[in-house]
């Protein structure tokens, strides 16, 4: 068991975030991070701990049990779907897995919602109003929006 070599890597804009694939002899792993250098090396190293039976996160685990049941692979590919804005990157992502449920080459599980980290979602809600909507009339009567109806963020 060694540890793993990206043979190939794509340029990427390393301001945006990246969504991408991991090939692994034929099976794929989608997913995304900050910068696609840092996040393939790090989701890398996730894996080759879980081999090394210590702790991984749960989503990798289709991704150790098959490293595990061919040991002699040690070379991946990276693949590059989208560079692009994280609310952009989560809809992808999004449609990407709902293509691919059925697929047997994904590595993916089905069963768990995809990780989304917080950096990414903080910048996919900071692109909503301005200025929410934090009241009006409705029906002739007036009220107090609990949450912006049009973005729908909460009103403090």
């Amino acid at each position: 068991m060694t540890k793993f070599i990206i043979s190939n890597l794509p340029e990427t804009n390393e301001e945006l975030p990246v969504l991408y694939d991991i090939l692994f002899a034929g099976r794929h792993y989608l997913h995304k991070g900050k910068k696609l250098k840092e996040s393939a090396d790090r989701f890398l190293e996730d894996v080759f701990r879980g081999m090394r039976g210590k702790s991984c996160p749960e989503q990798y685990q289709k991704v150790v049990e098959f490293c595990k049941k061919y040991p002699a692979i040690y070379q991946v590919q990276v693949s590059l779907i989208l560079n692009d804005s994280a609310p952009k990157i989560l809809k992808k992502e999004k449609a990407v897995l709902k293509s691919r449920l059925k697929d047997v080459n994904s590595l993916n599980r089905a069963d768990i919602e995809p990780y989304t980290p917080e950096w990414m979602l903080k910048q996919t809600l900071q692109e909503r109003c301005e200025n929410p909507i934090t009241e009006g009339i409705v029906n002739g009567k007036k009220l107090k929006f609990k949450f912006c109806p049009n973005c729908g963020r909460l009103n403090k």
